[in-house]
């Protein structure tokens, strides 16, 4: 969460780390100071022998949780606790140890990320961020929405995998988020089909999309390698929202489906992007 307790999606990337009061400044590598982010953070202390600053960011000791770390040489610790799915609890989550947070971050490092995102299309607009997830062992086979001249809101459907067999099995939503203009509508994948592909409508705002379904092919759990002519039948092409100017198409790469969609949101959907990753991430 940001300083003023809204919600933020921090894209994957190189951050500058810098404390701000009791904040956590967060400066995207290839941004400039007004791109800079203020987290909100809880303050503790720590007993590390540090001449300079130590920032550490992992995965959680809980399943959705991120942590961001940065201690001060003055034995100061300011700790940022974000999740995946953009659910939070009630209750107030628990500061990691020094040598949990270490042990993790090693981890996290000798991982590097596996996820495909396409670029930010839509407006500049918007005062709160989305992140819709299926997160691991789900994929993305659908969504809903409201929709006028724009998408008014968004939400994703989301069917888990069977880690065994790779069956598809129980569905599952995330959102949605937005305004409460529009005819409220579902479009999702035929049964056995998943995402695999978008065409994106936007200018302003986001108009809508065409999702492209793929058959799902249980023993190599990724969409099938069969060629596919685009929006050749009903059982290919999803349609979600209204016409507009279209950006481009973007597919997933090879052994990759669809999982997740992230941007901004106001009344609208401002801001969009497509995010794929294997089926287990």
């Amino acid at each position: 969460m940001t300083a003023e307790g809204s919600d933020v999606v921090l894209d994957a990337g190189s951050y500058a780390v810098e404390p701000t009061q009791e904040w956590i400044r967060m400066t995207p590598s290839d941004g400039q100071g007004v791109d800079a982010l203020l987290l909100e953070a809880q303050s503790a202390r720590h007993e590390e022998s540090i001449t300079a600053p130590l920032v550490v960011s992992a995965h959680g000791e809980q399943p959705d949780t991120y942590h961001i770390a940065l201690l001060l040489p003055d034995g100061k610790r300011l700790e940022a606790i974000g999740s995946y799915s953009g659910i939070r609890g009630r209750g107030t989550l628990s500061l990691l140890t020094i040598q949990r947070l270490k042990s993790l971050s090693s981890t996290s490092q000798s991982t590097p990320p596996t996820e495909y995102s396409t670029p930010l299309f839509g407006g500049s607009g918007g005062n709160r961020s989305y992140n819709f997830d299926c997160g691991n062992q789900s994929v993305l086979v659908g969504a809903i929405y409201k929709s006028g001249m724009w998408l008014d809101s968004l939400g994703i459907i989301c069917q888990q995998v069977n880690s065994q067999t790779g069956a598809l099995g129980n569905e599952f939503t995330r959102g949605p988020v937005g305004g409460s203009g529009g005819s409220g509508k579902i479009s999702r994948c035929n049964q056995g089909d998943v995402v695999f592909s978008i065409s994106p409508f936007s200018g302003q705002f986001v108009n809508g999309m065409v999702l492209h379904c793929k058959p799902w092919n249980t023993s190599q759990k990724q969409p099938s390698s069969s060629p596919v002519s685009l929006c050749a039948n009903q059982r290919v092409c999803k349609f979600v929202g209204n016409y507009g100017p279209k950006n481009d198409q973007f597919a997933c790469p090879a052994g990759k489906v669809g999982k997740a969609f992230r941007g901004k949101y106001g009344i609208y959907i401002d801001s969009m992007r497509f995010v794929c990753d294997l089926w287990d991430k």
